[in-house]
């Protein structure tokens, strides 16, 4: 096993709950000699799938919930830094109100499942040097100006969304000349199909 993917197991493991024992112990003959099956899962995977696993910001700290955008057909871009996410959904209800006595309150008919709504901050930093983190901001802009974006994250995976219609966007000032807050209120968008076959 090479030094980088044993890192790479290693960091895995303590995104997931397993344990690995330290590096520095296989220097001792007495445990070289490791059970890989409580390592099966971990070994199992690819170098891209344990990266996945252990998405870290540009300090290097694992990111629970990473966040990645793009503009349809382009290149995914990771946000550097963990951004909150907030899904809020609701379905649209139809009350109608019919004469029913001493019965109080309307028949309500689920008429159908409303777009979630998706709220996004965060901030972007410039870890290099003490300036405005000026490439990032415009990126960001750039996705914004398109209205539409591709998303992936953990929480859009839970509610299927992997595309949504930015409605606005704010970068309000932001203490610091190396940090830009941002937040972003959007969306879910779904494909349709508005002409159907006979047999659809």
């Amino acid at each position: 096993m090479n030094v980088t993917r044993f890192i790479l197991e290693n960091m895995a493991a303590r995104v997931i709950g397993t344990k690995i024992p330290p590096y520095f112990l296989f220097n001792d003959s007495r445990v070289r000699i490791v059970d890989s099956d409580d390592y099966h899962s971990l070994n199992s995977k690819t170098d891209e799938e344990l990266a996945d696993i252990v998405r870290t910001n540009a300090l290097g700290v694992p990111m629970y919930m990473p966040l990645e955008l793009r503009v349809p057909g382009g290149e995914w871009w990771l946000l550097p830094v963990e951004p909150l996410i907030s899904v809020t959904g609701r379905n649209t209800i139809t009350k109608r109100h019919v004469s029913k006595g001493r019965i109080r309150g309307s028949i309500k008919e689920r008429w159908t499942q409303d777009d979630y709504s998706v709220k996004i901050s965060g901030v972007l930093m410039n870890y290099e040097e003490k300036a405005y983190p000026k490439a990032d901001v415009t990126r960001l802009k750039n996705i914004c100006e398109n209205a539409i974006a591709e998303v992936r994250s953990p929480l859009f995976e839970i509610f299927s969304i992997n595309r949504i219609v930015i409605e606005s966007y704010n970068m309000p000032f932001t203490s610091g000349i190396e940090n830009q807050a941002y937040d972003i209120e959007a969306c879910s968008d779904d494909i349709y199909k508005l002409l159907l076959r006979r047999d659809e």
